[in-house]
């Protein structure tokens, strides 16, 4: 009964005040839709950057630097395979996911009459997964675990060796050998196309046959689990190595670890700014529409005294007055909040159609349940809060006081 008359009462108020109704609701449509279509926006950009790059996470490259000299200091510290051990120990596997150790040198690779000078990058088979945004296996396979712990003589060539060497023809390459030095390894895999003049082989295998057996490494590429783990993971890396190398001021770092790929963090940031931007936007928009229905309510309370005083004469109590304002209030901004998740899914289904067409770098726009939902749910809440205080005011009024208005 209560929910009748005050649904009653509340539709015969807001046609008394039509226009100001309108411009109420307006701003909260505006709200809403705002929030709609600004996580739709955001949702589809950082989709759509994931798909252009290919991937979700990102590479760091840690590198030796020449440390600072200090009184009685031992000079810099190399890149030794402890590091990869305690890094791959100590490391947080939700942050870190796969390390890749890299050593690196020329050499002039031959076949038959063929030859081509490139550069041997010696790791261990994480390396294609490390640095799966860059280089890819476009035949053949990776060696593997066991070909790495006995240093067998196996590479992958890139396209650029494969077309010097055996005249461009993959499929003759794959099961051949190639030279290096005196020694004969075989192909068994080919690099993608990003790769220019280099070769892959395990780290023991050139360590071991081409570049002396050391135990140091030129660089570690480690992957992260995802872009948003970049910063922790260079804080855990600098961490860990700065205690192995007994680095107490970090402006005496002899390593230093860096973003292969630096767009990966920015665009991330720049994802996270659109993201606070449209909360702020949101923000200020729900605050204005909570003034202006804060307002017209207390404008509807005014005019509507003398029936304030009436009601309270025949019998209704405070609660009474207190709940059917507070309804009228959440009615108007709940019609504004439907109205903005109409305006709003029919902008980003617009949009998600043209967007595209016109500029399909930004990704298509993506709607979800949870977001109408929280659109609707703000829109309650702003009826509520803007309704508190005029309909408090309302219920406190004497009926001798209201009824001579």
């Amino acid at each position: 009964m209560f929910l009748k008359d005050s649904l009653r009462i509340a539709l015969h108020s807001m046609h008394a005040g039509r226009l100001r109704t309108v411009l109420t609701m307006l701003g909260i449509i505006l709200s809403a839709a705002i929030v709609i279509m600004t996580s739709a926006l955001g949702a589809g950009l950082e989709n759509g950057y994931r798909i252009a790059g290919k991937t979700n996470y990102a590479t760091i490259a840690v590198s030796t630097l020449p440390a600072q000299p200090t009184a009685g200091g031992s000079g810099s510290r190399d890149l030794r395979d402890s590091d990869v051990e305690a890094l791959a120990r100590e490391s947080d596997p939700a942050v870190i996911s796969d390390i890749a150790p890299i050593v690196t040198g020329s050499v002039m690779v031959r076949h038959g009459p063929n030859q081509f000078r490139g550069s041997i990058v010696g790791s261990t088979a994480a390396y294609l997964r490390v640095q799966s945004s860059a280089v890819s296996l476009a035949a053949g396979s990776v060696f593997t675990d066991e070909q790495y712990k006995n240093r067998a003589r196996v590479i992958l060539l890139a396209p650029v060796l494969v077309k010097a060497l055996f005249n461009g023809d993959a499929r003759a390459a794959i099961g051949s050998t190639v030279d290096i030095g005196k020694l004969r390894f075989q192909v068994i895999g080919i690099l993608g196309p990003a790769v220019t003049n280099s070769a892959l082989m395990p780290m023991t295998t050139a360590r071991a046959f081409l570049f002396g057996g050391v135990r140091t490494v030129g660089s570690i590429d480690v992957l992260t689990t995802s872009t948003a783990s970049i910063s922790p993971a260079i804080e855990q890396i600098n961490g860990i190595l700065g205690r192995h190398h007994f680095i107490r001021d970090p402006s005496l770092r002899d390593f230093i670890a860096l973003p292969q790929n630096p767009t990966n963090s920015l665009v991330v940031q720049f994802i996270d700014l659109l993201h606070w931007f449209s909360v702020g936007i949101t923000g200020i928009a729900f605050f204005i529409g909570a003034l202006g229905l804060a307002n017209i309510m207390l404008i509807t309370v005014t005019e509507r005294t003398g029936e304030i005083g009436l009601r309270r004469a025949v019998g209704a109590r405070r609660g009474a007055i207190l709940r059917q304002f507070l309804f009228e209030s959440v009615l108007i901004a709940g019609l504004g909040g439907i109205m903005g998740v109409f305006v709003g899914a029919a902008s980003t289904t617009a949009a998600s159609r043209i967007l595209p067409r016109v500029a399909p770098v930004y990704g298509v726009p993506q709607m979800s349940v949870e977001i109408i939902a929280c659109a609707f749910g703000l829109s309650l809440l702003v009826g509520l809060v803007a309704g508190c205080y005029p309909a408090l005011r309302a219920s406190r009024l004497q009926p001798w006081d209201a009824l001579r208005y």
